[in-house]
């Protein structure tokens, strides 16, 4: 009888650089957000906003990166096709931030 192995899990290099930086997105939002809070709390009201406003466009921003980057390293692996749909990707998430504040 012949043992089957399970197969290795392995993760393409392009969804770990997503991954990372989406985390790494993810965890400065958090920061600059907690520090603004808890200097709202302790009555810092001069710096605590732009903590907050800055921790708010990190976190909106960190998928707009996750495109760029995807974009980038398609172009670079020269998949044309994937970079296609990045690149409209991108265009959208640029219409809806254009045409979102215009309202």
């Amino acid at each position: 009888m012949v043992a089957i192995e399970p197969e290795e899990k392995t993760e393409h290099p392009i969804e770990l650089v997503l991954a990372r930086l989406l985390r790494l997105g993810s965890l400065v939002a958090a920061a600059l957000l907690a520090v603004g809070i808890a200097l709202m709390i302790l009555g810092q009201t001069g710096l605590a906003p732009k903590l907050i406003t800055a921790g708010l466009l990190v976190l909106l921003g960190t998928p707009v990166m996750r495109v760029i980057a995807a974009a980038v390293i398609f172009v670079k692996e020269r998949d044309w096709h994937f970079a296609l749909f990045s690149l409209v990707v991108l265009c959208a998430l640029a219409a809806g931030i254009y045409f979102g504040k215009e309202m």
